[in-house]
């Protein structure tokens, strides 16, 4: 590098004085270090003695270790900050047991929240013991309960013989002059809080401050339509700056890090060309890291120990089966997708573990039978020692026996990435231990929900070799040195950031101490600073804003206002090695819509009803991909039944319902009583051939719902078949078979009725709007009812669809007699230009010719993406296979 991103030459004189350098973040001691000991690997040194710096706050617990084996201080446990928050968990939990008038949503966040305030009230050296100041907070119900949390909590720390790291600075006021004299050097601070300031005076410290010379960097401000625009921008500077100068010192402060920061590194890696072979090679640093519950291979350890629960959901199965670190052999068989397959399709996402042990053993494909999943699922049911409370420690080795149950990490190797995560694993599995000294006993989903919040507080950070591009967030930037730095996300909405007072102290006393976040004066005073470091520390500093976030015009902060304006051409949404290898690129086009034709033994295999048509009918790729290829789209979830579902169910009650009424004279016999009884029957019989598992899943109070539902429809509909005449059903949900073009088609019958003369009216149920249109055309998008009437030619004198929806009940069809209100016999009116037709015998007779003519279609191979209409496409869910969308023309370009 042309320099470092910290000049330790001003700090020698501390050094040589032998002082210790204390630092705001443990980032800035960090750098100092390694600038240390890149000085003496310079001058030719193979030892030297290690340089003392530290975070101020790392350095006081130090000096309470030291008063403590001194025998000063009484030897009492301080508390991580996981163990701390899980004390307060159980303070708060505890309180809102005694009294029921005070609800929380989400404890975790409250115990959060108040273990800030606690802290807060302590740097700012609050005496929570004066009896006024008590009053203030029991005027507001949040802080006055807060206080009842802090007296519990402090009850519980002496109880304990505990105390917290912010307790343990606070001690060493009590020995004043009694360690012995340090001298400090405070390196970069602006400022440091009351406590910590009281502390340095009562150790008797020598302390000095230092701050670099400030720099007159050149300050530019930019703007961008939007976020796409600036990291782009942003990541294109840097590339072209690198690589004009390899050695130059670059920082990226990103004023969201959380939400900027994976796009910004993937349009890096564009820059960079470091997405394929190149993945390691990017010459950046990421100051943040993931949450270590985030990080796959722990991801995927917690969805494992997840299946020691009694309930799981979809997708911590689909990350157990897709996981490489563990030990699956048929995670990626054919056997395993029907079974995922079969998730999705029932509907929930929350699964009952007994109901997935069960699925996974007996989930089949021709003579496979059964995955590995389900004997390890069996291996831990059998667990008895998972069933007692136990202390933390204790579950500790339960959980490892688990995880190596399952093979995990896997035998295929780690990077050296993942190795680091192990290890972090490990180290939380140890600290992990520790909560012994804060809990009691517990059972296996308190003790697995602990460790799953204690991974997502612990921050995975790979260690990784320094790059000349730095990417930071606002505070990890302050007392680093850049050649170039740019600034992100300056909107006035964000520079200052708006008041954050926290919930738990009262406003007015917070605002008196000036504690952070407490005002606007603050937070622009806190910002103002932060700019202002970073300009006396770099050569050039510019500082971008989008116009518009989320829709939402935006404005640049007030911040920027001294910065000399520089327009800069926003970057094209597509790259310019891509664009230029596509414009090189010689574009061949290969039409292949034609599959291979069925011969009779694949005309044999494939199973279909009427849906095999629709299918080629609404899109020949669709009836493709669905009956040839056994392509199927996932399900969706759902907090009720689906509409298919509610769909079979009322099939089911109508079915029910017509097996005791049998013809239009019972129905003309019901009276009032009666008909509620058969109507309440047939209903509560389609009810209990629902599946178990779904009747469980959905409870009982669910059921009354959709019970009342279906008697009220089943009511309404009776009245539009009492305005029938005379009519007899012959057949239910009856069973036929067509041959059509070689292609044997299985058909079910809904109904059929009879009529007086003889004739039969074929009705199909639906409970989604109708219309006979759909029976129109060369390609019939609805063809079920018109293969029922081609598969007995001659003996079907109407078709009808049966309407049942709530307030829209009605029969809509077309016939050679009118055998209800709805269905047409005027049949050239029907059908106007869309077929050659004069009457029913003509129709069905264009009918057989249509539908023969699709079958003949998918026999001989036709699969192009030709949708029926602009619906069609809706519900498909082929997309991804077909790009329909690109054969449209239509491309988008998104940065997720």
């Amino acid at each position: 590098m042309a320099q470092g991103l910290y000049d330790i030459t001003p700090l020698e004189p501390f050094i040589r004085e032998g002082c210790a350098l204390l630092t705001p973040n443990y980032r800035l001691a960090r750098r100092i270090k390694a600038e240390w000991d890149a000085q003496r690997m310079a001058a030719g040194e193979q030892v030297w003695e290690p340089l003392t710096v530290q975070p101020l706050e790392s350095w006081l617990l130090g000096q309470w270790e030291l008063a403590v084996n001194l025998d000063l201080l009484p030897p009492i446990m301080p508390l991580d900050p996981n163990q701390t928050l899980e004390l307060w968990r159980q303070v708060i939990c505890e309180q809102a047991e005694q009294s029921p008038d005070y609800h929380l949503l989400r404890p975790d966040a409250a115990a959060q929240i108040a273990s800030h305030a606690r802290d807060t009230l302590q740097r700012w050296q609050v005496d929570m013991n004066d009896r006024g100041l008590r009053q203030s907070f029991a005027l507001d119900q949040d802080c006055g309960t807060f206080l009842q949390w802090l007296v519990m909590f402090e009850r519980r720390l002496s109880a304990q013989s505990q105390c917290t790291p912010i307790d343990c600075l606070t001690q060493l006021l009590s020995i004043t002059g009694q360690l012995p004299v340090a001298r400090v050097a405070l390196i970069e601070f602006e400022d440091i809080t009351p406590l910590e300031h009281s502390v340095l005076e009562s150790l008797g410290a020598s302390v000095s401050r230092f701050s670099a010379v400030s720099q007159h960097a050149k300050c530019l401000a930019h703007s961008f339509s939007d976020k796409r625009a600036e990291l782009g921008a942003v990541a294109n500077w840097a590339a072209n700056l690198h690589h004009a100068d390899p050695k130059a010192t670059i920082g990226i402060v990103l004023g969201d890090m959380g939400g900027d920061r994976i796009p910004l590194e993937y349009l890096l890696r564009r820059e960079f060309d470091c997405l394929g072979n190149n993945y390691t090679s990017l010459p950046v640093n990421f100051s943040t890291g993931i949450a270590l519950g985030q990080a796959p291979l722990v991801r995927d350890a917690l969805s494992t120990l997840g299946m020691g629960l009694q309930h799981t959901t979809v997708h911590a199965v689909v990350h157990v089966l897709r996981s490489r670190f563990l030990a699956l052999p048929d995670a990626q068989s054919a056997l395993a997708h029907c079974f995922v397959t079969s998730l999705y399709k029932e509907g929930s996402e929350r699964l009952l573990i007994a109901d997935l042990r069960y699925a996974a053993a007996n989930v089949s494909l021709g003579e496979e039978r059964g995955l590995v999943l389900a004997r390890y699922l069996r291996a831990l049911s059998e667990m008895r020692e998972l069933r007692p409370a136990a202390l933390p420690s204790r579950w500790v080795e339960h959980f490892s026996n688990i995880l190596s149950l399952f093979g995990w990490p896997g035998n295929q190797g780690l990077d050296s990435l993942e190795y680091q995560q192990l290890e972090l694993w490990q180290r939380t599995l140890e600290e992990f231990k520790t909560f012994d000294s804060v809990c009691e006993t517990m059972h296996y989903a308190e003790a697995l929900q602990l460790l799953r919040d204690c991974c997502h507080r612990q921050i995975s950070q790979p260690q990784t070799e320094d790059s000349p591009i730095q990417v930071l967030g606002p505070l990890e930037a302050a007392g680093l040195a850049f050649e170039h730095l740019w600034l992100t996300g300056m909107q006035g909405t964000s520079w200052p950031a708006s008041p954050r007072p926290n919930p738990f102290i009262p406003v007015f006393l917070q605002t008196q101490l000036q504690m952070p976040h407490a005002t606007p004066e603050r937070e622009w005073a806190f910002s103002e600073s932060l700019v202002s470091g970073y300009a006396s520390a770099c050569q050039t500093m510019r500082a971008s804003y989008c116009r518009q976030i989320d829709g939402v015009p935006e404005l640049p902060s007030a911040l920027l206002s001294s910065f000399a304006v520089e327009a800069i051409a926003e970057p094209s949404p597509v790259s310019g090695h891509w664009a230029k290898a596509h414009s090189a690129g010689v574009l061949e086009t290969l039409r292949d819509s034609i599959a291979p034709a069925l011969g009779a033994e694949g005309q044999s295999a494939i199973k279909g009803g009427s849906g095999l048509l629709e299918d080629q009918s609404q899109c020949p790729f669709r009836a493709f991909a669905r009956h040839r290829l056994k392509v199927e789209p996932l399900g969706t979830f759902t907090l009720a039944l689906s509409a298919a579902q509610r769909g079979s169910l009322l099939h089911d009650a109508l079915y029910a319902l017509w097996g005791e009424i049998d013809d239009y004279a019972a129905l003309q016999a019901l009276d009032t009583l009666t008909e509620e009884q058969a109507v309440v029957r047939a209903v509560q019989s389609a009810i209990d051939a629902a599946p178990v598992r779904q009747r469980r899943r959905l409870g009982e109070a669910y059921w009354r719902l959709e019970s009342r539902r279906l008697v009220s429809l089943l009511h309404e509909w009776l009245e539009v078949e009492r305005q029938r005449s005379t009519f007899a059903v012959v057949q239910r949900e009856q069973d036929v078979t067509l041959e059509l073009a070689h292609l044997k088609i299985r058909l079910r019958v809904d109904r059929v009725d009879q009529l007086p003369d003889g004739s039969r009216v074929i009705i199909d149920y639906k409970s989604g709007k109708s219309k006979v249109q759909d029976w129109l055309g060369e390609r019939p998008a609805k063809p079920q009812l018109l293969l029922y009437s081609i598969a007995e030619p001659g003996r079907a004198a109407a078709l009808a669809f049966a309407q049942v929806r709530p307030r829209d009940c009605r029969y809509i069809g077309l016939g050679e007699v009118e055998a209800a209100s709805g269905i047409s016999t005027d049949i050239p009116r029907a059908v106007k230009a869309q077929m050659d037709a004069q009457d029913w015998i003509s129709l069905n007779a264009r009918w057989r010719e249509n539908l023969e003519a699709l079958a003949n279609g998918f026999i001989t191979g036709e699969a192009q993406v030709d949708p029926l209409g602009s619906t069609t496409c809706t519900w498909c869910g082929l997309q991804p296979l077909c790009r329909v969308d690109a054969q449209r023309g239509i491309v988008e370009f998104e940065l997720e």
